[in-house]
């Protein structure tokens, strides 16, 4: 049996750990609030710009050579991989299920090695892929310092990269926290944007088709990209939480169990020292 002093040792230690646990839980939870909040009215502007956008392109004429028609059309056989993955760890399998993720797309699509370029946003996802796959920069994007500005410059590279017929087609790849308690690994494609259908509508557009495209189709990249980044954000925080708590929980048990260890080893020792005692006593009276 353990030493009552070393049991509780253990037990301030676990009571250490406990406190930690709680407050990254309390951390993630003010983080997840802030998050919401923040990805609730991102969605409501890309709402709104993805319906003037198809409201707009639903009455598009399509040319093949037209160059309002550049976002549409991906030539070549190289695809580009966005991955959306955290700074840091203890945040359960967020990041796991990502690199399960990519190895069967990889499997299932048949992709060889050549046929697809990696950019990561977050640490753990660059230190998964430089180490395996084709990298599209050795620059690491670090989820905290991603500004809006940031987001901006990096949609304007991906769409300047895809006119020079760099990539066939861009994807991006991010855990959707789809309820409260459940994620799923989503991969959306980002460009080329998909040509909806047409209506018998139309409409007289000042200055132009070609102009208004122009200045829309890259808000509405920005503000799909920025809000696939808060979902993914939004998921991080919502599984450390989860992951504190049950953090918590087992180091409550264990702590528990401690406890129950060290109660019984004192009273072990105390009935030991009575036992000595009246074994002594006796020994006295003979």
């Amino acid at each position: 049996m353990s030493n009552p002093k070393e049991i509780k040792r253990r037990i301030s230690s676990i009571e250490s750990v406990i406190k930690t646990t709680e407050a990254m839980k309390m951390i993630s939870i003010a983080k997840l609030r802030k998050t919401k909040d923040l990805l609730i009215q991102v969605k409501i502007y890309f709402n709104y710009i993805e319906s003037i956008l198809l409201d707009l392109l639903s009455t598009e004429k399509y040319k093949e050579n037209s160059e309002s028609n550049k976002y549409f059309l991906g030539k070549g056989k190289i695809k580009l991989f966005v991955v959306f993955t955290s700074d840091r760890g203890l945040c359960g399998s967020f990041n796991s299920s990502i690199f399960e993720k990519i190895n069967h797309i990889l499997k299932k699509k048949k992709y060889s090695y050549n046929e697809c370029v990696f950019l990561s946003i977050g640490k753990k996802g660059f230190d998964f892929l430089y180490k395996k796959y084709n990298m599209y920069s050795n620059k690491n994007w670090i989820v905290n310092n991603l500004s809006n500005q940031k987001i901006e410059f990096l949609v304007s590279k991906l769409i300047f990269d895809f006119f020079q017929k760099k990539f066939y087609a861009i994807y991006l790849i991010y855990n959707h926290l789809k309820q409260s308690l459940f994620q799923e690994i989503v991969m959306e494609k980002f460009l080329p944007i998909s040509n909806w259908k047409k209506k018998t509508s139309d409409y007289i557009l000042e200055p132009s088709r070609k102009e208004i495209l122009n200045f829309l189709i890259p808000k509405f990249l920005n503000a799909k990209l920025l809000k696939v980044f808060l979902e993914s954000t939004t998921a991080e925080h919502t599984s450390r939480m989860r992951s504190m708590h049950k953090a918590t929980e087992n180091a409550y048990d264990i702590k528990h169990d401690l406890i129950l260890n060290y109660n019984k080893e004192r009273q072990t020792t105390i009935t030991k020292e009575i036992l000595e005692i009246i074994s002594g006593l006796e020994s006295l009276k003979k």
